[in-house]
């Protein structure tokens, strides 16, 4: 590995103070700034030290995993910080008490066992997946009811949809036992942008709508660049995550493609049409996938009834979590800008027609199928 760059230690360390800060303040936890330092050990992740105050974390921690999994075990550390000096137990372990500050940290479940700041407790993470066998089941039938090669008929795509939600629902319904259980995921979409397009918020307005998924626009540092950028994070179970994650980068890849293929019929100011296309295309889509929903599946603005406990439990599940990993999230409103109306409404005309193709992670199946 080779030597760390003395101004980019530098900058690691002044950003591991304000995310501790910033942990401190959105869980309401009073500890006093430790000691940081980063070493170069391969095996030890993390590492709390209460004789002197020293909150260590590994090199190879920060360069070879994404910086979500660095705060992860940078929270791992602090609970262990906050048995020490919050509960005056040095030598807590891994038992009930850290346990409790873990939760109080919103720490994730696979983060707070003894290998939790090991180097073999995260390669186990990067490979665990907590969907059920009917659930990875479930996930390989939509990405197949999804796959419509290169048919460009609307009816067929929002049937597609439509059909995708239906399994989503009947497998609800047929495991609510083990959905009450299952754990809920936590997904982070980089988008590499210093900023986050309104095209990029309307997609997600859409996977929030369509999919039992809360999606979060949020930033995370690049460690390596030292920098930041806009994420997108999808919370829900892993089935529905992983389909909205599916749809997210379907549509982000097709605004794109039919940009290049029709922006030399817009003149003018080529970034204003580019977003009015982009936003009229997510229209004309969203229109294909509301005409495919029952009218039961209508978002509403009236609470769900009472003999929907199943539902409601679901919800104020997935908020609850949503609340552990976010506690002082905050709703921000949209600001109007410039719009191309003639690309608005030929693209809106033209998002009627977008199809959801087969997922890139769907290995080597056949070639793609139409629904009969």
């Amino acid at each position: 590995m080779e030597p760390l760059d003395s101004r980019l230690h530098a900058a690691w360390l002044s950003q591991l103070t304000r995310e501790f800060h910033d942990i401190c303040y959105q869980y309401g936890v009073r500890l006093r700034l430790p000691v940081l330092a980063i070493d170069g050990g391969s095996k030890q992740m993390g590492c709390w030290s209460a004789s002197d105050r020293r909150l260590s974390l590994s090199e190879v921690l920060i360069r070879r995993h994404p910086w979500s999994v660095t705060l992860q075990v940078l929270k791992h550390e602090m609970a262990h910080q906050m048995c020490s000096e919050l509960h005056g137990q040095d030598d807590a372990g891994h038992g009930p008490l850290f346990r409790a500050c873990c939760g109080r940290l919103g720490l994730d479940p696979s983060f707070q066992r003894a290998s939790g700041d090991l180097a073999e407790g995260l390669a186990v993470m990067d490979t665990a997946s907590t969907a059920t066998e009917q659930g990875r089941q479930i996930i390989a039938k939509i990405r197949k009811l999804l796959a419509l090669g290169g048919s460009d008929n609307e009816h067929e795509a929002a049937l597609a949809v439509q059909r995708a939600r239906d399994l989503l629902d009947r497998h609800r319904l047929d495991f609510a036992g083990l959905a009450e259980d299952q754990e809920l995921i936590h997904r982070t979409i980089d988008t590499s942008g210093r900023t986050l397009p309104v095209h990029r918020k309307t997609i997600c307005a859409i996977l929030e709508t369509n999919f039992e998924v809360r999606v979060i626009c949020a930033s995370l540092y690049d460690p390596l660049a030292d920098c930041s950028s806009k994420t997108i994070e999808l919370l829900g179970r892993e089935e529905d995550v992983a389909i909205a994650e599916h749809c997210y980068h379907f549509l982000e890849n097709r605004l794109q493609t039919l940009w290049e293929h029709n922006r030399h019929a817009y003149a003018g100011n080529s970034r204003i049409a580019r977003k009015s296309y982009f936003l009229g295309l997510l229209a004309g889509f969203r229109q294909t996938l509301e005409r495919g929903l029952q009218p039961a599946q209508q978002p509403s603005r009236h609470p769900a009834p009472a003999s929907n406990l199943p539902e409601i439990r679901r919800q104020q599940r997935l908020e609850a979590f949503v609340a552990t990993r976010f506690p002082r999230l905050r709703r921000m409103r949209g600001q109007s800008s410039r719009m191309d109306r003639a690309a608005y409404h030929e693209a809106m005309a033209a998002g009627r027609e977008i199809v959801l193709q087969r997922p890139v992670a769907s290995g080597g199946d056949s070639a793609p199928r139409l629904l009969p």
